[in-house]
C-alpha cells in the first residue's frame, strides 16, 4: 500500500502577510532616509547624486487642484493627514513602465497609517483627455502624474517619492556597511530616487512612521468600477476606462468619515 506523503511547512522561506506591501514601503523610506542623512552629513553631493528635492515634483504638487469632497453622506475628517505618493517604475525616464503606484496616509492626529494600492490601469484626465497612469508615465513622465491622479483620487499629496523597483533589494544591501562603503552605496542607491522630499524630509517621514509602528499600519486597495457614460435616451454605455471610486479610497485612507 503507498504510503501517504508527509507535508512538511517551511520555516525559513518568507511568508507573505497583510502587512508585507506595507512594510516594505515603510523600510524602504527608513532606509532612503538614513542613506540620504549619512551622504548629506559626510558627502555635501546629495543633490547632484539624487534626485532629493525634485523642483518638477514641486511644481507637480504646487498644480494640484483644492482637494473636493464628493457626495454620498461623506465630509473630510478633521484629523492632520501627511499623503504621500509612492511610484514604482523600471526606470526614472521618460518612456519607462510604471509597476506600481501607492498613497500613503499618515493620520498624525491618531497616530495611524493606511497605505493603499493604486491600480495602474486607472483612468486619469489630461486637458480633458482620458488615459490611463500607466500609459501617462510611460509618455509624459513621473511629475506630469500627480495632479492627474490626485483629481482621480480626490487626494491631495503632500509629497512624492519616485523609486526604480531594484531599490527595496539594494537598500537592504547596506546594511552592516562601512561608513566609506555606504557613501559610495547610498550614493547610487539615491540616484534611483526621485522625491521632493530633502535628506531632513525623508528622515521626519521615517520617523514618523518607526514612531506609529507596525501595529497601526494597515494597507488598502482603491477599488476601480467601469466608467459610463448615459445618452439621451437614458441607456448606460461603458467607455472603456475604469475610474477610481473615489469615495471608498477616501473612507479607507480615512480622509473621509460619514456624515453626521
Amino acid at each position: 500500500m503507498a504510503r501517504k506523503r508527509e507535508r512538511f511547512e517551511r520555516i525559513d522561506v518568507p511568508r507573505g502577510g497583510p502587512h508585507r506591501n506595507l512594510i516594505g514601503a515603510v523600510v524602504c523610506v527608513a532606509v532612503f532616509a538614513v542613506a540620504a542623512l549619512v551622504v548629506y552629513l559626510v558627502w555635501n553631493r546629495v543633490r547632484l547624486e539624487s534626485r532629493l528635492g525634485d523642483a518638477n515634483l514641486d511644481d507637480a504638487l504646487a498644480a494640484q487642484d483644492a482637494e473636493v469632497v464628493p457626495d454620498g453622506g461623506y465630509v473630510a475628517s478633521t484629523d492632520e493627514f501627511e499623503c504621500v505618493l509612492l511610484l514604482t517604475a523600471d526606470g526614472l525616464e521618460d518612456g519607462a513602465t510604471l509597476s506600481a503606484a501607492q498613497i500613503l496616509s499618515v493620520n498624525r492626529t491618531q497616530g495611524t497609517a493606511v497605505l493603499a494600492n493604486v491600480p495602474v490601469e486607472a483612468k486619469v484626465t489630461v486637458d480633458e483627455e482620458p488615459t490611463t497612469l500607466a500609459e501617462l508615465f510611460s509618455s509624459s513622465g513621473y511629475a506630469a502624474c500627480v495632479a492627474p491622479l490626485s483629481s482621480a483620487a480626490n487626494v491631495s499629496f503632500d509629497h512624492v517619492i519616485v523609486a526604480t523597483g531594484d531599490v527595496i533589494e539594494e537598500a537592504a544591501g547596506l546594511a552592516g556597511l562601512s561608513p566609506s562603503e555606504l557613501i559610495r552605496s547610498a550614493s547610487g542607491l539615491l540616484s534611483k530616487l526621485r522625491t521632493d522630499l530633502d535628506a531632513q524630509g525623508l528622515l521626519s517621514l521615517a520617523e514618523t512612521l518607526s514612531d506609529i509602528g507596525v501595529a497601526n499600519l494597515a494597507t488598502a486597495e482603491a477599488t476601480l468600477v467601469a466608467e459610463t457614460t448615459t445618452d439621451e435616451a437614458g441607456n448606460a454605455t461603458e467607455t472603456g476606462y475604469q475610474v477610481i471610486d473615489r469615495a471608498q479610497l477616501g473612507v479607507a485612507l480615512g480622509l473621509l468619515v460619514p456624515a453626521a
